[in-house]
C-alpha cells in the first residue's frame, strides 16, 4: 500500500511538468490550437515523464533528448511556428530546467540534505523555480510577433544552450567526486542560466529586428505606390489642363464648320480628337474602382507590355476591401514585381503571366501563374532564393507576402512544376470586419 502512495507525488510532479511547459508556450507563442494530435503527443510526454520519475530508467542523455523531441512534436501540432522557432524554444527551455535542478542540487547538498530529501524535495522545488521564472517573463513579454530570423542567427543561437549542457555535465561530475568545487559549480550554474536566459532576449531582439526590417520594406513599397499614384494623377491633370485650354479653340473650330455646313470636316475633326484623346491615355485592364489595385495592375500591365509580356488579367473585386492598403500593396506589387521578372528572361515574347482576383463573401482569392526559364533556386528550409545579385533588399517577397496574409487568417499556397510558377493567396475580410 506504501508503494501504491509514494506514486502519487511522481503523478502530481508529471502533471506539473507539463502545466509549467504549456505557460512557457502561452507565455512565448499566445494560446496554443487544440487538436487530437496534441492532446496524445501531451498524453505521451506525461507517460514518458511518469515512467521515468518512478523508474528512473532513462539515461540522462536520453532522458534530455526526449524532452527536447517530445516538446518539439507538441509545439509542431498546437502551433504553428517555424522549424527554427521550435527548436530553439525546445533547446532552451530544456536547458534552462537543467541548469534550475542542478542549481537547486547544489543547494540542497550544502545545505546537507540527505539523498531522501534530495530525491522528494529536489524535483518539486525545481519546478517551483521553473514556474516561477515563467511569471517574470510572463510580465516581460506583452506582445511578441516572432518573424523568421536568418539561418546563421539561428544556428549562432542554438550553440549557447548546447554548450551549456555540455559544460554543465562535466561541471556537475567534477562537483561530485571533488567537493571543494560545489561553490564553483552552483556560481557556474546561475552565470549559466542567466546567460541562457538572455538568449531569450537575444533572440527577440533578433525577432523583432526582422520584423522591422519587414516593415520598412512595407512602407518603402506603399511609398512607391503612392508616387506611382501621383504621377499618374499628375499626368491625368495635365492633360485635363491641356484640354481645357484647347476646348475653347476646339469649339470655335466645329462651330464655323457646322455654320458654313463643313458636316463631313466637323465629323472628321470630331474623329480625330477622340482618337488622340484615346491614344495618350493609357490603357486599362483593372476598372475596379479600386485605386490600389487597379494602379498595381494596371502598371504592370504597362510594363508587359513595354516587355513583350503576354498579360492577361481578370479582376472582380468591388471597390472597397476590408483590407489595409498597404497589406493588398505587399500582396500584389510582390507577386507582380516576380512574375514581371521572370518573364523577361523568356525571350521572343513567349512569357506571360495570368492573373484572377475576386472578392465574395468575405472571402479574397488571388491566383498568379507566370513561367519562367532559370531554374529557382531554394535555402535548406524550403525558402525560395532571390535571383538578383542584391540579397539584402531583395529576396523577401515571398516572407513579405506571407506575414500579410497571415494578418487576416489567410494561406498562400505555391506550385511550382515544369517551368509554371504559381501563388494562390486567400485571405478572409470577414475577421477585420468583425474586429471593426
Amino acid at each position: 500500500m506504501t508503494e501504491y502512495l509514494s506514486i502519487i507525488p511522481e503523478l502530481f510532479l508529471s502533471l506539473l511538468h507539463l502545466l509549467i511547459i504549456r505557460k512557457y508556450m502561452k507565455v512565448f507563442w499566445g494560446p496554443e490550437n487544440r487538436n487530437l494530435k496534441g492532446c496524445i503527443e501531451w498524453g505521451i510526454y506525461y507517460v514518458f515523464l511518469i515512467i521515468n520519475n518512478i523508474g528512473s530508467v532513462f539515461p540522462p542523455h536520453l532522458l534530455l533528448l526526449g524532452n527536447v523531441l517530445l516538446i518539439f512534436m507538441i509545439s509542431s501540432a498546437t502551433r504553428k511556428r517555424s522549424v527554427m522557432q521550435r527548436c530553439i524554444f525546445s533547446l532552451l527551455i530544456c536547458t534552462v530546467w537543467m541548469l534550475v535542478e542542478v542549481i537547486v542540487l547544489m543547494i540542497l547538498i550544502s545545505v546537507g540534505f540527505d539523498s531522501i530529501t534530495l530525491q522528494n524535495a529536489g524535483s518539486f522545488i525545481s519546478k517551483m523555480c521553473m514556474l516561477l521564472l515563467s511569471v517574470i517573463i510572463s510580465h516581460w513579454i506583452k506582445d511578441n510577433h516572432y518573424s523568421e530570423i536568418p539561418l546563421l542567427y539561428f544556428l549562432s543561437i542554438l550553440l549557447i544552450p548546447i554548450s551549456s549542457i555540455y559544460v554543465m555535465h562535466h561541471i556537475f561530475l567534477i562537483a561530485a567526486v571533488h567537493s571543494e568545487y560545489m561553490i564553483f559549480s552552483a556560481t557556474a550554474s546561475f552565470l549559466l542560466l542567466v546567460i541562457n536566459y538572455v538568449i531569450f532576449e537575444v533572440y527577440d531582439w533578433i525577432s523583432r529586428n526582422a520584423e522591422l526590417r519587414e516593415q520598412n520594406r512595407l512602407y518603402a513599397q506603399q511609398l512607391e505606390l503612392c508616387t506611382q499614384q501621383a504621377e499618374e494623377r499628375e499626368s491625368l491633370y495635365l492633360e485635363i489642363r491641356r484640354i481645357r485650354h484647347d476646348l475653347k479653340n476646339h469649339l470655335s473650330g466645329l462651330l464655323g464648320m457646322v455654320q458654313t455646313g463643313q458636316n463631313s470636316e466637323a465629323e472628321k475633326y470630331i474623329m480625330q480628337m477622340l482618337d488622340v484623346g484615346a491614344g495618350d491615355r493609357p490603357e486599362e485592364v483593372s476598372r475596379s474602382g479600386n485605386i490600389v489595385v487597379d494602379s498595381l495592375i494596371n502598371h504592370a500591365y504597362a510594363t508587359a507590355q513595354k516587355d513583350n509580356i503576354q498579360f492577361n488579367a481578370n479582376v472582380l473585386i468591388p471597390a472597397s476591401l476590408p483590407f489595409e492598403s498597404g497589406h493588398l500593396a505587399i500582396v500584389l506589387g510582390n507577386l507582380l514585381e516576380n512574375a514581371l521578372e521572370a518573364c523577361r528572361d523568356i525571350p521572343n515574347g513567349k512569357g506571360f503571366i495570368c492573373l484572377d482576383i475576386s472578392y465574395a463573401k468575405g472571402i479574397f482569392q488571388l491566383c498568379i501563374k507566370n513561367n519562367y526559364r532559370a531554374k529557382r533556386k531554394k535555402d535548406k528550409i524550403g525558402h525560395y532564393l532571390t535571383t538578383k545579385s542584391d540579397t539584402i533588399y531583395h529576396g523577401l517577397g515571398l516572407s513579405s507576402i506571407n506575414h500579410a496574409v497571415v494578418n487576416y487568417h489567410g494561406q498562400m499556397d505555391i506550385t511550382d512544376n515544369d517551368n509554371i510558377f504559381q501563388v494562390i493567396v486567400i485571405m478572409y475580410g470577414l475577421y477585420t470586419e468583425k474586429a471593426g
